[in-house]
């Protein structure tokens, strides 16, 4: 039990609870191991309890009847996962998959609303997270519904530099996605995704090696990202 208290200290969303409540929490959740490309639950599904990523990353998707995925968000170490229905009662609104081999952590419902009625500040801690994953969505939606493709792809590669350190020429990070992963969050084709990557590079915009990018020129980046050809 000891391993998996410390393990829970390190997760932001169990940081601030006492010691007690730790081993309290210990006892009550399963660690689970996921290959890539397992599903965690799926939209409609009645909701079970918490997941939380120890490990790897898991995919949140909505799949339409044809097979076409749009990815809403990837949860990564310390995040949640389908915390919604644990406080409105409903189903999965989406689906779950790793998106990689991944472990998480999985505590029963009825465990969870013990938690935070005894520890309010884990359902403020997830409250947070929430807001955060609210303010994603209504960029995403800002992206697919408002901008082509460029730019949207142009738009990610500076969502990406920014969270790295900031856009500036010579920046450089890593794609966390594959551009197939990219074509289903952006809600498009992965030719798509290529062919506007490679633009950028014939352009100089930037420079790609795999999944490693350098910015060379930040502000045709930007112009980029808001529908506008280089000048």
């Amino acid at each position: 039990m000891a391993e998996t208290v410390e393990l829970l200290r390190r997760l932001p969303l169990f940081a601030r609870l006492s010691e007690t409540a730790l081993a309290v929490v210990a006892l009550r959740t399963v660690q689970r191991t996921l290959p890539r490309d397992a599903v965690l639950f799926r939209r409609g599904e009645p909701c079970h309890g918490l997941y939380v990523v120890v490990a790897g990353q898991v995919k949140v998707y909505r799949a339409s009847p044809d097979g076409t995925e749009q990815v809403l968000h990837v949860q990564r170490a310390g995040q949640p996962v389908g915390e919604v229905p644990l406080f409105d009662g409903g189903a999965y609104p989406a689906s779950a998959q790793a998106a990689e081999e991944s472990r998480v952590l999985f505590l029963p419902r009825d465990d969870f609303r013990w938690l935070y009625q005894h520890h309010p500040e884990v359902a403020d801690a997830v409250i947070v997270e929430l807001g955060r994953r609210l303010r994603r969505m209504i960029a995403l939606v800002e992206k697919i519904s408002l901008q082509d493709v460029p730019a949207r792809v142009a738009s990610t590669l500076v969502e990406h530099a920014e969270a790295a350190g900031g856009l500036r020429d010579g920046a450089e990070f890593r794609l966390p996605r594959t551009q197939q992963e990219l074509a289903a969050e952006l809600a498009t084709r992965r030719e798509s995704v290529a062919r506007a990557l490679a633009r950028l590079r014939q352009d100089g915009v930037i420079a790609q090696q795999g999944a490693r990018i350098r910015v060379l020129d930040a502000r045709a980046l930007a112009a980029a990202a808001r529908g506008r050809a280089r000048p």
